[in-house]
């Protein structure tokens, strides 16, 4: 089992956990995750590799620390879902929220594939922001009157087909991302209307 050592073991010796995930992201961006090593990691932040492996033992590991840590910058988005009062407000942040990540996952080829490999029902337990995104959703479902059980399902649901919709765009289908989207949201408007009347 991966060491999840808390952040402030990164710290210790100048390097953060959003350091080491910005560098894994850049390389991403620039070469897809298929290029991402722990070298290059190593060179991205200007330390040798033994002093990264010191924090991240291996590249498997290294892929678990961007899994939980890739959306650090939606986290703060995120906080429209604590003040919503519909469902019809969950289904637009989650549209635009949904585009957003389309945006970023084509930014970082491979990505989403990695994402999706990585996606567990339990992903909002633990560290990390994709922990945070997946908790205030599934939270803001329980208070419209979701039932925790159905709003975890929902939640996992619509992950999952945003996250397969984005890898076969990238495996050369024509863009039907935000046709599929719409299509996906108002069968799930619907669903949870049910579930809260």
């Amino acid at each position: 089992m991966p060491d999840h050592r808390a952040p402030a073991s990164h710290a210790a010796v100048g390097i953060t956990v959003a350091a080491i995930v910005d560098a894994a992201l850049e390389i991403i961006r620039t070469v897809s995750v298929d290029g991402l090593t722990m070298r290059g990691v190593a060179d991205r932040l200007g330390v040798r590799a033994p002093t990264l492996y010191h924090h991240v033992h291996n590249k498997a590991e290294l892929l678990d620390l961007v899994a939980r840590n890739a959306f650090d910058q939606f986290v703060e988005d995120d906080a429209a879902y604590e003040t919503l009062t519909s469902i019809d407000e969950w289904i637009a942040l989650t549209r635009s929220g949904s585009l957003e990540f389309r945006a970023f996952y084509a930014d970082h080829p491979g990505l989403a594939a990695l994402m999706q490999a990585k996606a567990t029902p339990d992903r909002d337990q633990g560290p990390g922001s994709r922990a945070a995104i997946v908790r205030v959703q599934i939270e803001s479902l329980v208070r419209l009157g979701v039932p925790e059980s159905d709003a975890r399902h929902l939640f996992e649901v619509t992950a999952r087909w945003s996250l397969a919709a984005v890898v076969a765009e990238s495996t050369g289908t024509t863009d039907l991302f935000t046709d599929g989207l719409d299509l996906f949201l108002a069968g799930l408007r619907s669903h949870l209307v049910e579930l809260t009347t």
